[in-house]
């Protein structure tokens, strides 16, 4: 019911800054947005419909996947009130759509009732946290193109959409730390809900994160310290993003752990 018109607004959104970029078509960020807002609307109906099971919540893969693409697109459209990051959804928008509509189409059920509230929060600002990251992520590719071009003298297609190199930066930093802080306040809450990693299955997923986050602060320090930029920049956040994708799929053997207990 709102996944199908949901799906589509957001490949439209995609499609229409994509004309944008080519020069085929003017810019038109009003119909842009509007189209991405009542997207994520659409999203949330879906949301609160499907992963809203009336006491417990259905944590499946794709449901779970689903909730980041919405936060994602959240995240996207306030970013967009004050910085030109509008080409951002020409990469995320159809991610976006082909996960709700596995979702949709997948229909599993993963139900987890009972959960303490310190727990709903640990997963809820772990959901945010790599939610974050994986817009980080995108920019920082942005990033590494927009440098490589400048490096290269070319002042032409991509670098002509983006904003300043230095704007593309401060951006990304900004989501860094915005991840780091909800990345951190998650592992802080969830920490006592750690009994025994081996029985718990929890040792990749513990590990990954934690290096994960590790790779961020050093960016971080790097940054503050060194004045970390540019390509420098991008991989790091593209190897951080990347342990924190894979301890998301190893954090599946927690739900098994929970669902055992209750």
């Amino acid at each position: 019911m709102f996944a199908a018109p949901a799906a589509g607004l957001y490949l439209f959104s995609a499609f229409r800054q994509w004309l944008t970029l080519r020069g085929q078509r003017p810019a038109n960020r009003g119909l842009v947005l509007t189209a991405a807002m009542v997207a994520s609307l659409l999203h949330l109906g879906y949301i609160g419909t499907d992963m809203l099971m009336g006491d417990s919540i259905n944590f499946a893969y794709f449901e779970v996947g689903s909730l980041v693409c919405w936060v994602i697109s959240l995240l996207l459209i306030f970013s967009s009130w004050r910085k030109p990051v509008d080409n951002l959804f020409i990469g995320l928008y159809p991610m976006a759509a082909a996960i709700l509509l596995v979702a949709a189409a997948s229909d599993q059920h993963l139900p987890l009732k009972d959960v303490s509230y310190g727990l709903a929060w640990h997963i809820l600002l772990s959901i945010l946290a790599y939610s974050v990251f994986t817009i980080a992520a995108v920019q920082a590719v942005l990033l590494h193109l927009q440098d490589r071009s400048l490096k290269r003298h070319q002042t032409r297609g991509l670098l002509q959409s983006l904003p300043p190199l230095q704007t593309m930066d401060l951006l990304l930093f900004e989501m860094i730390w915005l991840g780091m802080l909800l990345l951190t306040a998650a592992f802080a809450i969830g920490w006592p809900f750690v009994v025994d990693l081996q029985q718990q299955h929890l040792q990749h997923k513990v590990v990954l994160a934690l290096i994960g986050w590790a790779v961020f602060a050093v960016l971080l320090v790097g940054r503050y310290r060194y004045g970390w930029r540019g390509t420098v920049a991008s991989r790091w956040t593209l190897a951080g993003t990347g342990l924190l994708v894979l301890s998301y799929f190893g954090s599946q053997f927690v739900l098994q752990i929970l669902l055992q207990r209750y």
